[in-house]
């Protein structure tokens, strides 16, 4: 590869600069959310999963484009931490839905968050958010296949 194409590769690579933006906001919100012995990943799991649950894992997995390992790892914590209950459904299916100490939680951790978002807004300015809202809510996302 000759350099040229080399920096236009570090420069430009929209996946690199998409992941180092989610360690940031990842990174904001695992700092305020921290005081509640709850990370940025679990906390999304738990708000799907109690915003539409009961809930089987592969939906979950499906709503939040998570691998099954990821959402196992995650799952674990909020079924020790008792803020998500995992009873068996039908055959070898899981049937997850969120606790009242779940429940809970989201409502105490809610000024965190706040904060966390006012400040990821600050950094990326409106128009951006307002963008990605769009783009995700639209469902434009959802139609473009993980491989």
């Amino acid at each position: 590869m000759s350099d040229e194409i080399v920096q236009q590769l570090a420069a430009e690579c929209l996946a690199g600069r998409v992941r180092t933006l989610n360690r940031v906001v990842s990174g904001i919100f695992d700092a305020k959310l921290r005081p509640y012995g709850i990370r940025s990943s679990q906390i999304n799991i738990l708000t799907v999963v109690a915003a539409r649950g009961p809930l089987a894992p592969s939906m979950v997995c499906r709503r939040l484009r998570l691998e099954k390992s990821t959402l196992s790892r995650d799952l674990e914590r909020l079924v020790e931490h008792g803020w998500i209950r995992s009873t068996p459904g039908s055959g070898r299916s899981l049937s997850l839905e969120a606790t009242a100490v779940g429940r809970a939680l989201l409502h105490k951790v809610k000024p965190a968050w706040d904060e966390a978002q006012a400040e990821i807004e600050k950094l990326l300015g409106g128009a951006f958010i307002q963008e990605l809202h769009r783009v995700i809510d639209e469902g434009r996302l959802e139609e473009t296949e993980t491989r």
